[in-house]
């Protein structure tokens, strides 16, 4: 493996990978393009390659040579590094995390928002801060908004999700303007009459889940402490077929399964096709926390997950890259919008920059009823891309992050320019064994699942 700030080479499987950092373009060299490599991007003089491979090597090696200069003429390799001059959508808000409820039905072991109170009083949201919510959301000049009903659970306050889908389609369409819907969910509350009401409102949903049984009932119990896994795995398994792709299954892994990859083994058993397992982020005290020794055992998980990628569909949230349309470019330099682009409201309608910062007073921007009154902070997060992180100038995975998690830098190093570095790797680990599984369908060697729409 080799990686510099202007392109990233690994081999697996048989292959040669090379990725092209500023643009994005992704390579496949035969075995001996790879030996020229090192030498082709050290600057050194095409004729030394007399010197570096056996004479009966030398005319393949001069081949090879060439069609890498072919890439640098074409723009394709060592180009220069691209300049954004604008945000995603020009900095304007367009997303928003909506707290409906600080309470929740589980007691999740690794929840960050403790419980679901976010280290307040257990609270739902009224339909009036609600309104207000969607009303400041869509106060922005921006044209497409996102709105993720949110939690704790929101199914305890299934009534004000209903009442707040219609209001900010009715207001969005008043406004020429369009407005996409997400409910994220335990499922633990998903009765029959929930789903039915859920379908109504046609919109996405997150459904979490941990996998396995024993894994599952570890880490997210009920409030009383019993197990969770056969209600919520039922619940499931009864709306998810009804929303075809409208649905992720979303689970996390530990320091107690970093064998990961039979929890998503489980699900697909179960017949869920798409998927998306994250990584804990705990203190590193914490006996469920990653450490940096794990991180060999994880980077096999991962490449065991493209393997299975490549023997049966599904989607794989981690492993979506789009080469046909390619991702904003904006967006590949600021990464999260949070505080910009993106903001999540307390059920008392207090704004935060994400639903990670939310109940931190330090991070309180204002309120929907009166606005960002704390605009400096708005100013702090406009400048955390990756130009602001000395770490990531010279990363070679930098435009498939874009800097990170801005709330997990602030919980490791309590400094939004210092990224959390297990994350970083974690990271660079699934993006090559994405950049693998796209390569081997391009190939067309197998049919797997691996971008949106699962067409190799």
């Amino acid at each position: 493996m080799t990686d510099t700030g202007k392109y990233h080479f690994f081999r697996y499987g048989g292959l040669n990978i090379l990725l092209d950092v500023p643009t994005g373009a992704v390579h496949l060299l035969d075995d001996t393009a790879a030996k020229v490599l090192p030498a082709f991007v050290q600057d050194r003089d095409r004729d030394s390659l007399a010197e570096l491979v056996p004479a009966q090597e030398l005319p393949a090696a001069q081949r090879a040579w060439d069609q890498l200069q072919d890439l640098v003429d074409r723009g394709l390799f060592l180009g220069p590094e691209p300049v954004f001059a604008r945000r995603p959508g020009g900095g304007e808000l367009k997303a928003m995390c909506l707290h409906v409820a600080h309470d929740c039905d589980l007691r999740c072991r690794y929840c960050f928002a403790s419980a679901g109170s976010f280290g307040g009083s257990r609270s739902l949201m009224d339909a009036e801060t609600a309104r207000a919510a969607v009303d400041f959301l869509l106060s922005s000049a921006a044209a497409v908004y996102e709105l993720d009903f949110f939690g704790g659970e929101p199914l305890l306050n299934l009534d004000v999700v209903e009442a707040t889908a219609a209001y900010a389609r009715e207001r969005a369409a008043a406004l020429g303007k369009r407005i996409n819907l997400t409910l994220t969910t335990n499922a633990y509350s998903l009765s029959e009459d929930a789903r039915r009401r859920l379908l109504d409102l046609d919109l996405d949903i997150v459904l979490s889940h941990d996998g396995r049984e024993a894994v599952h009932n570890a880490m997210r119990p009920t409030a009383g402490g019993g197990e969770s896994y056969s209600q919520v795995t039922r619940n499931i398994l009864a709306l998810a077929p009804l929303l075809g792709e409208r649905y992720y299954v979303r689970g996390t892994y530990t320091a107690h399964n970093l064998d990961f990859v039979e929890d998503i083994r489980h699900w697909l058993d179960l017949g869920l096709k798409r998927l998306s397992m994250e990584p804990v982020v705990a203190p590193p005290w914490a006996a469920m926390a990653l450490k940096e020794e794990d991180l060999p055992r994880l980077r096999s998980q991962y490449w065991q997950l493209a393997e299975l990628c490549l023997q049966q569909p599904f989607t794989f949230f981690h492993f979506i890259i789009d080469w046909e349309r390619g991702q904003c470019g904006a967006r590949r330099a600021a990464g999260c919008g949070a505080g910009v682009e993106y903001v999540a409201v307390a059920p008392g309608g207090d704004i935060y920059p994400c639903h990670q910062f939310v109940g931190q007073r330090r991070w309180r921007m204002g309120t929907v009823f009166v606005g960002i009154t704390e605009p400096a902070l708005r100013e702090e997060f406009l400048h955390v891309g990756i130009a602001d992180k000395s770490r990531c100038r010279q990363c070679w995975a930098r435009y498939h992050c874009g800097g990170g998690c801005h709330a997990n830098a602030w919980w490791a190093n309590s400094d939004l320019r210092q990224p959390y570095a297990l994350g970083c790797e974690l990271l660079k680990i699934r993006t090559e064994a994405a950049l693998y599984v796209k390569v081997r369908q391009a190939l067309n060697q197998y049919s797997c699942e691996g971008d949106v729409h699962g067409q190799a």
